[in-house]
């Protein structure tokens, strides 16, 4: 009878061990996922932080073309791509038009299967000064 019972125990642990384990490797490839797009995320951040900066005769979709990504991003951001596009956009909220620029980044990377993923993107408005 205690045979029996060890038998049962041992293939109950086989089961409950087979089902934690795939478990785990679902979280750890959804845990990969999250800081894969929380990388893309703070690059575009820093990125159009860069951006704010750049003169305004210079702020063109042009000139932002040699713009790349920082080493650590692109290392973990396989096959990443960086579009920039750079549109002027009059503001006429008051009675007089204001200069603006809408700049619009974007960051596509390809997972595990090759496959580009959904891209993060940020836009940002910039008045003349």
């Amino acid at each position: 009878m205690t045979l029996l019972e060890t038998v049962v125990a041992a293939a109950m642990l086989t089961g409950v061990m087979t089902v934690c384990l795939q478990m785990l490797s679902v979280v750890a490839a959804q845990h990969r996922v999250i800081e894969t797009q929380e990388t893309a995320i703070r690059e575009a951040a820093n990125l159009m932080e860069r951006l704010s900066v750049v003169p305004w005769d210079e702020l063109t979709t042009e000139n932002l073309q040699d713009t790349t990504l920082s080493e650590p991003a692109s290392r973990r951001l396989t096959g990443a791509e960086l579009i920039i596009d750079v549109t002027d956009s009059p503001i006429t909220e008051s009675s007089a038009p204001i200069d603006a620029k809408r700049i619009t980044l974007s960051i596509r990377w390809k997972d595990r299967t090759g496959q580009f993923v959904r891209p993060v993107q940020l836009t940002a408005w910039r008045t003349r000064r």
